[in-house]
C-alpha cells in the first residue's frame, strides 16, 4: 500500500503545471455504471468514485392454525424481510501518457474497498447472526486499463477504456471445540478457524463523458 500511494504522489507532482481544472466523468460499463470527481493538474487527473447498490424484498404467509392453548383456529401471519447494500469507495489516479492533437492516450489505476451490508427480519425480529457473518467478510478491488479521450475542447472529451479488474474476498471464523488427548487421558479445548479466500480477475470495457471545468489559462 505504501508503495502504491508513493507512485501516484510522484505522478502527481511529475504531472503538476500551471493549467488545473476540476474533472466530472460518467463511465456506462458491460457490469457497471460508476461516476467520479477528481481533479486534473497538467497530464494527471487524481479522483474518487462511488458506487452503490440496494436489494430487498418480503415473504408473508398467512392462513389459519389450530393454536393448542387456546384450542381454537386462529389466523397467523409469518412475515420475512430482506435487505442488502454494496458500498464501493474508490480511489484512483489517471496519466495521460500520449497526447496528439485531439487525442490523449492515458493509463488508469484504481483501488476499491467495498462494502457490503445485510439485514434479515423474522416477525419484526432481526436474524443477528446474518449481519454478523456479512460483517466478516472482507472485499478488496482494484482496476488498471488503458484508455483514449477525445477532446472536443477544453471542458469536454468522450472515452473508451479496456483494463483487467481484480476483486478479491476473504472470510473467516472460529468456534470452540475439543478432542481427545491420550497423553492427557481427557479431551483437549481447541479453536477451530476457518478461512475462505477467493478472487476474480474479469476484463472490463467502459465508455466515458468527461467533463473539465475552472482553472487558469493554458500556458
Amino acid at each position: 500500500m505504501k508503495k502504491v500511494v508513493l507512485l501516484l504522489s510522484l505522478c502527481l507532482v511529475l504531472g503538476l503545471k500551471g493549467y488545473s481544472q476540476f474533472s466530472f466523468g460518467v463511465a456506462p460499463g458491460l457490469s457497471t455504471n460508476s461516476a467520479y470527481f477528481g481533479y486534473k493538474a497538467g497530464k494527471v487527473v487524481p479522483y474518487v468514485g462511488f458506487q452503490f447498490a440496494n436489494v430487498g424484498g418480503s415473504l408473508e404467509e398467512s392462513g389459519e392454525e389450530w393454536d393448542y392453548d387456546i384450542d381454537e383456529v386462529i389466523d397467523y401471519s409469518d412475515k420475512t424481510k430482506i435487505s442488502g447494500s454494496l458500498y464501493v469507495p474508490t480511489l484512483g489516479i489517471k496519466f495521460f501518457a500520449v497526447e496528439h492533437n485531439n487525442l490523449k492516450a492515458y493509463f488508469n489505476l484504481s483501488l476499491s474497498k467495498p462494502i457490503l451490508g445485510a439485514k434479515v427480519e423474522i416477525d419484526g425480529e432481526e436474524v443477528e447472526e446474518v449481519s454478523d457473518v456479512v460483517k466478516e467478510i472482507k472485499l478488496f478491488g482494484g482496476e488498471f486499463g488503458f484508455g483514449v479521450e477525445y477532446f472536443f475542447d477544453d471542458n469536454f472529451s468522450l472515452g473508451g477504456e479496456f483494463g483487467i479488474r481484480y476483486i478479491g474476498g476473504k472470510y473467516s471464523d472460529s468456534y470452540e471445540d475439543s478432542f481427545y488427548n491420550p497423553d492427557l487421558g481427557d479431551d483437549q479445548d481447541t479453536e477451530i478457524t476457518n478461512t475462505l479466500k477467493a478472487h476474480l480477475n474479469p476484463t472490463y470495457s467502459k465508455i466515458s463523458l468527461n467533463f473539465y471545468f475552472g482553472g487558469g489559462s493554458k500556458e
